[in-house]
């Protein structure tokens, strides 16, 4: 078994490091201002960007403009809190690589081709090794030790020029744009005969021009536990996501919006698979350069795979509001009520209650970065077969640059969910990390290296000697070619 792991390791290293096969490869001159690795950099990373916003405005509005040919550099998975896609909602939770979407904002683009026909490739591998001491996040008694090795390839294609949304600026390289993303992970278990697989793709098509946006969008994910993201056992799940959007300006500083979803969670064992359809519509106006405000609503339909649990009926009501009254400061917020109806037998009452995603950045200097975050919002259990659980989660994040080379990143988080059959959690999570990036011209650098520790504790009320907690501490390596 000793023999396998170094065989693993050595062919990561032979692909990933300068020298290796791929290193071969003809790379772009340093002067083409393009974006070279995959996730976004944690340091401008967005804060719970608002779930479904009516006019979700980019997160750089939030931020001072980088300087000529700065782009993505920190390429670790990205947390459920720091997405750039602005058009997720509060039904589910975000996904390890939903940030490389087009709508994101941060293209991993390496090589273009067609010419003018703006299409671009981008190849790469992202892989990590560590050691956890509870793989399958068990009781003490029942804890596993593990080595384990990830590997990811990345392939990433877009056709057009991919527009964000209509408070963006486009560059207006194309009208109609479509992206494709495929990434399978590979989990090994360096200390017995285990092998997992788990797959991601996104597709998305729209059409963006100076007063209209639409998007059509299918995500396939699979998440497993064993994996080296810091998440809760409530967040592990296939997740299936398609959906509709059409934005339109109409006036200078007035835009509408509408939106339709369809989301479909699978889990293991199938006691809470359940299907969601949701419809929304709003609309936002821009007071000033500095704020936005607006107003919307959303309904929802759950239907679970199980008759007995019935079925669920959500309506919200929402105000949003971006503010930034520097370019060092931002918040932005989408706080609203919720009821609820319960279409199952024993009948229950109709549940009201406030839900809000708010975040807020703070940059008090070129190399340190600060994020701060809460939701609130109800959604129904993965593992208490369909039981509605209020979450309450708030956390900060940051990250300092020692030098051009080296940073730090840090980042805390606590979870408290309240089950409708009076279990309570309680989820605290920590990550620290020292990375390395190869270039400190962030748009070409082509390999990161990042030595993190994360330490994640469950726990619970309703059962005697039910607490669970686990530390993971290795490496992760990305690189593009």
């Amino acid at each position: 078994m000793e023999i396998r792991a170094a065989f693993l390791f050595s062919i990561a290293l032979a692909v990933l490091l300068p020298g290796g096969v791929a290193a071969q490869l003809t790379e772009l001159p340093k002067n083409t201002p393009l974006p070279s690795m995959l996730l976004p950099k944690i340091d401008n990373a967005p804060v719970s960007l608002l779930p479904a916003n009516p006019s979700p405005p980019a997160f750089s509005d939030f931020l001072p403009l980088p300087p000529a040919g700065e782009a993505v550099a920190v390429t670790r998975s990205s947390s459920t809190r720091k997405s750039a896609n602005p058009d997720a909602d509060l039904t589910v939770h975000l996904r390890r690589w939903q940030t490389v979407a087009s709508s994101a904002g941060s293209q991993p683009y390496t090589w273009g081709v067609l010419g003018d026909a703006a299409a671009h490739v981008a190849l790469g591998v992202q892989s990590a090794l560590f050691f956890t001491d509870n793989i399958y996040f068990q009781t003490p008694n029942r804890a596993r030790e593990e080595t384990m090795f990830e590997i990811s390839p990345v392939i990433k294609l877009d056709f057009g020029d991919p527009q964000a949304w209509l408070n963006s600026m486009p560059t207006k390289q194309s009208e109609y744009y479509a992206s494709l993303l495929y990434v399978p992970t590979f989990y090994y278990h360096l200390g017995e005969e285990v092998d997992d697989y788990a797959q991601h793709f996104l597709g998305e098509a729209g059409r963006m021009n100076e007063i209209s946006r639409v998007v059509l969008r299918l995500e396939y994910d699979e998440r497993l536990l064993i994996s080296s993201e810091n998440t809760s056992p409530e967040e592990n799940y296939t997740l299936l996501d398609a959906s509709a959007l059409v934005e339109r300006r109409f006036a200078t500083r007035f835009t509408l919006r509408g939106k339709f979803g369809y989301k479909q969670v699978e889990v293991l064992p199938a006691t809470a698979n359940r299907s969601t359809l949701t419809g929304e519509i709003g609309a936002v106006l821009e007071i000033s350069p500095k704020t936005k405000a607006g107003i919307g609503a959303e309904i929802g339909h759950v239907m679970f795979e199980q008759d007995a649990l019935g079925t669920q009926d959500y309506q919200q009501a929402f105000f949003t509001i971006d503010w930034r009254p520097t370019p060092k400061i931002g918040l932005t917020t989408r706080t609203g009520l919720e009821w609820r109806q319960f279409n199952r037998l024993p009948p229950r009452p109709v549940k009201t209650s406030i839900v809000t995603q708010t975040g807020f950045f703070w940059q008090p200097s070129d190399k340190t970065r600060f994020n701060l975050s809460l939701r609130v919002a109800n959604q129904p259990s993965v593992l208490a077969q369909g039981s509605l659980f209020r979450e309450i989660r708030f956390g900060p994040d940051f990250t300092h640059d020692f030098t051009p080379h080296f940073y730090s990143a840090g980042e805390f988080l606590m979870a408290r969910r309240r089950y409708d059959t009076g279990r309570l959690d309680w989820e605290p999570m920590g990550r620290l990390a020292l990375g390395w990036r190869e270039d400190p011209d962030k748009a070409h650098n082509r390999l990161n290296v990042e030595f993190f520790f994360q330490w994640h504790r469950r726990e619970r009320s309703d059962l005697a000697n039910a607490d669970v907690q686990r530390s993971q501490v290795g490496v992760q390596v990305t690189k593009f070619f």
